[in-house]
């Protein structure tokens, strides 16, 4: 279909969020003119839904520990950029914390941001170089000489198709986990199952429009980011997803509707989230004490998310729960459910038999030596359902964000960035807006340069 118009520009970012947002930066300033196109009608994607943490492994060994089965090569290049990424955040003007956090996902560094100001900040750069940025503008195909990828039709707000013809084009719109039918296709029908906890628009356009150009794909293609929530719930809405996140789900006891554990708790909650999406009905239960209640549940997992109470949270909004002064009470109320009593009692005391031990196994599943069976009265059960935020498989790039096709050349003028890119994270969470915002540096950098 022939554009009603054409406009000319260097570099076109498909997509808003982090990964775009520095993308678009990282040309402006390398001196391209850029044309930033949002499809929804505000900015900024899944990043502005978040709680601003910008953090990674804290090393390259850390990063191979958590994530085995991760790009070592792409894993290597976001640690070793990171402080410079955050230099840079901090030279523009927005609010960086002064001292860093540890231990996230229980292995990862990073600091507080503010990451409204991030975005905004990035997007007055744009404007500041010359540049172009349009909310409800999808992209609708690549534009293509033969050789290589010459720009992108879009529709603007009015509905008119335009034609932006530039000499590289960016694709970061933030993953697939929008797409119910890849889900299913690559992580099961359990998929079906899953809150999305992510803005609406992320529903694979990066992955198909790299397609058309014949990019190659990766592995992680059935792993994800998201954190468990209680179940059911009467709603679920963006202001819902970071109180409704069971956070401290690593200090608790998981079982699935068997009352059978399937998983070393520890491990920390984005993992457990993934783990349970694979269980009968995607359903679990988190038994734990007062103790955790009063803290681990209580507290603020990141700077800014305020002190709540997430299992009241939770309850207030209508996830089936049980509080009982005795764990035979607690295992007699979660057998109500429908889940199997003598299951589920036989597997609460083998585990309090050995966390009491020191660590080891119970039913064939490892109990870490930091596990923290329940003790104190009273005694709280939590079902929950796990969520979706970002997928983790997508794009081949290589270090400087060049699309790769199925043989592992770059595709002229294409990059991508953030979730649209594959197996930086696999199963391991390497962090979200720190690697959305370096991968976005790479590709705008190569981009402008092009």
């Amino acid at each position: 279909m022939s554009p009603e118009e054409i406009r000319r520009v260097d570099v076109v970012v498909v997509g808003s969020g982090v990964s775009g947002s520095a993308a678009a930066r990282t040309a402006a300033r390398s001196g391209a003119k850029v044309a930033l196109l949002e499809k929804l009608e505000t900015f900024g994607g899944s990043a502005a839904l978040s709680a601003g943490m910008f953090w990674t492994a804290p090393s390259l060994d850390a990063y191979q520990a958590r994530i085995p089965l991760g790009r070592t090569e792409l894993g290597a290049k976001v640690v070793g950029d990171y402080e410079e990424a955050v230099r840079e955040l901090r030279q523009s003007g927005v609010r960086v914390a002064d001292e860093p956090q540890h231990d996230i996902m229980t292995f990862g560094v990073g600091y507080s941001t503010d990451i409204t100001a991030i975005l905004a900040s990035c997007r007055d750069d744009v404007l500041a170089a010359g540049g172009e940025t349009h909310t409800s503008t999808p992209v609708t195909g690549l534009v293509s000489d033969g050789t290589g990828v010459t720009g992108v039709q879009a529709r603007d707000s009015q509905g008119r198709l335009v034609e932006y013809r530039a000499r590289a084009v960016v694709l970061t719109t933030g993953g697939f986990q929008g797409a119910r039918d890849e889900l299913t296709r690559y992580i099961g029908p359990n998929a079906d199952r899953l809150l999305l906890r992510s803005n609406p628009g992320s529903v694979g356009d990066g992955r198909r429009l790299a397609g058309t150009a014949g990019a190659g794909g990766t592995t992680a293609m059935s792993t994800f980011y998201g954190h468990l929530v209680g179940c059911p719930v009467e709603r679920f809405e963006p202001a819902d997803y970071l109180p409704f996140s069971q956070y401290y789900s690593g200090s608790t006891m998981l079982v699935n509707l068997r009352g059978q554990r399937f998983t070393d708790e520890t491990l920390g909650d984005e993992l457990l989230n993934q783990d349970l999406t694979f269980q009968p009905e995607a359903r679990g239960v988190l038994i734990f004490d007062h103790h955790v209640r009063t803290t681990e549940a209580s507290s603020e997992p990141f700077p800014g998310l305020g002190t709540i109470d997430r299992f009241d949270i939770a309850v207030q909004a209508g996830a089936k729960h049980a509080v009982a002064r005795t764990l035979p009470e607690l295992v007699d109320a979660v057998a109500a459910w429908g889940v199997d009593r003598e299951s589920l009692s036989a597997t609460l005391t083998r585990y309090q038999e050995v966390a009491a031990s020191g660590g080891g196994t119970a039913h064939g599943i490892t109990v870490s030596a930091k596990a923290r069976p329940p003790r104190t009265s009273p005694f709280y059960a939590l079902m929950v359902q796990p969520s979706i935020t970002f997928t983790f498989g997508g794009i081949s790039i290589n270090t400087d964000g060049e699309v790769l096709d199925h043989d592992g050349r770059a595709i002229p003028g294409l990059y991508a960035a953030g979730a649209d890119i594959g197996g930086l994270s696999n199963y391991g969470y390497a962090g979200g807006l720190a690697p959305g915002y370096i991968t976005g540096r790479w590709a705008g950098l190569a981009a402008a340069r092009r």
